[in-house]
């Protein structure tokens, strides 16, 4: 029988630690990722796409040639978040929902341009964004490892 394809995983996570240290007392700050698809994992492996190479020709019998690459960790958690965060009660700091997602078909997916995203994903304290993350690649576990494994 060939291989017939099946529903990423998704899975819903309680922020312990986010409610804990903000000392929330409604009811408990939610999420839900969902399992990367190859269609994510090309659009991640875009941060590492660019590379550049410089020559630079000291004297006829010397040369420097040094390969640059430019990307940071907490721009690929930032977009490995995007890819797979699906839902989320997080409000901002006017009571409204942090993260818009919208529904076709029953396929949820986030409602936001890439800058919205960026715009929502930097006004978080920096440990909330770090749980968020440490979610994303329980889910994601081919892209846990030093630095974000590129697997």
């Amino acid at each position: 029988m060939p291989l017939k394809l099946i529903a990423p995983i998704e899975k819903d996570f309680v922020l312990e630690r986010t409610d804990l240290a903000y000392d929330n007392e409604g009811g408990p700050t939610k999420i839900t990722i969902r399992q990367a698809t190859q269609a994510q994992k090309e659009r991640r492996s875009l941060i590492h796409s660019e590379v550049t190479q410089i020559v630079n020709q000291r004297s006829a019998l010397s040369q420097e040639l040094r390969l640059q690459q430019s990307w940071s960790i907490e721009e690929l958690k930032r977009i490995e978040v995007q890819l797979s965060l699906i839902g989320s009660n997080i409000l901002d700091i006017d009571g409204n929902q942090l993260f818009r997602f919208k529904s076709t078909n029953g396929h949820v997916e986030l409602d936001m341009t890439d800058n919205q995203f960026k715009i929502a994903w930097g006004s978080l304290p920096d440990d909330v964004a770090d749980e968020i993350h440490e979610k994303v690649l329980e889910v994601n576990l081919s892209w846990a490892g030093p630095l974000g494994s590129m697997n």
